[in-house]
């Protein structure tokens, strides 16, 4: 099922923005949606009912929100005026419980990001069902994120900026899908695509029956390159067990890379503690090596039981 994109919210806290006459902080609560940061009008206050519209919606025009015609419709996580605006918070909404997606009435859509034509390939079929797709949860919408990283059970990992890429082997050969898509190697024309060009750089079909190893391509031609590689490389993020049905620990995905000679997503030395929200956001604050903004960060547990995404807000695609 699709998460939702537009959802009923109650405010539960506003603040004030150093310098700003017009506008505040708010904080939206969003039932199983998850608690978001946003900005909005000083007619706003404690107990309103509102629509939020969260990260990656794109809205259909509407009167109602014409300041998204200059963002193009669609909604980004950033810093306004050095504070969090993590979703669109519009007043009014219709009189129903926190949480109630509202995506298909209003028309919302999501945005996925664009695949050039000559990295996409052909399609064989449909991304596989029995292969969950690669989509980390917002830490907005964790409930025990805070006590989850007191524990020492989990590790952090830049989140690299390219596009995500699934590879298993069974005894057909090697499989390689994009994020919806399982690939043909070569069209008819003899051209090949990115995904299968990485896969074919690291060996993949070598990886061992059962398991399906999921990475994000990146390098030339993807995103805008922001890692500033010169080739397409991987960075391996999790490993899946068809057979078992459950994402392997941290160890084994550890093991396989190894002897895949496969780069894994980049360690962040991040100590388990108690954080605040703004704390996280500052840690998700990280540049590439090559000193551009990172996407964020994606800490998940060593058994690989939960995860969850930390967006930069200083990052703009």
């Amino acid at each position: 099922m699709s998460k939702p994109l537009a959802v009923i919210g109650k405010i539960i806290e506003t603040a004030p923005i150093e310098g700003a006459d017009r506008i505040q902080q708010a904080i939206v609560v969003c039932g199983a949606s998850g608690k978001w940061t946003g900005v909005v009008g000083k007619d706003i206050a404690v107990g309103d009912t509102v629509t939020a519209f969260l990260q990656d919606a794109i809205l259909p025009p509407d009167p109602s929100w014409a300041f998204m015609e200059k963002h193009h419709w669609r909604v980004r996580m950033a810093r306004f005026k050095g504070v969090p605006s993590e979703c669109v918070i519009i007043p009014g909404a219709p009189d129903m419980p926190p949480g109630t997606d509202l995506t298909e009435v209003l028309g919302v859509t999501k945005y996925e990001k664009p695949i050039p034509s000559s990295m996409s390939g052909d399609a064989v079929g449909a991304f596989p069902s029995f292969i969950p797709k690669t989509d980390e949860p917002n830490f907005q919408t964790v409930d025990n994120w805070s006590a989850l990283l007191t524990t020492g059970n989990w590790y952090a990992t830049e989140k690299a900026d390219g596009t995500s890429c699934t590879a298993w082997v069974d005894d057909v050969g090697l499989h390689v899908c994009s994020r919806n898509w399982e690939l043909r190697e070569f069209t008819a024309s003899g051209a090949s695509n990115a995904y299968w060009q990485t896969a074919r750089k690291y060996g993949l079909d070598r990886l061992p029956r059962g398991m399906a190893l999921q990475f994000e391509v990146v390098g030339p031609g993807i995103q805008g390159n922001r890692m500033g590689l010169s080739s397409l490389e991987a960075r391996a993020f999790s490993l899946y067990s068809t057979e078992c049905h459950r994402y392997e620990p941290v160890a084994e995905l550890m093991f396989a890379c190894g002897e895949l000679g496969i780069p894994m997503a980049t360690a962040l030395p991040i100590e388990p503690r108690e954080y605040t929200a703004d704390e996280l956001r500052s840690l998700a604050e990280i540049r590439y090596a090559n000193g551009k903004h990172g996407e964020g960060i994606v800490i998940r547990a060593n058994n690989s039981s939960w995860s969850f995404k930390v967006i930069n807000l200083l990052y703009k695609d």
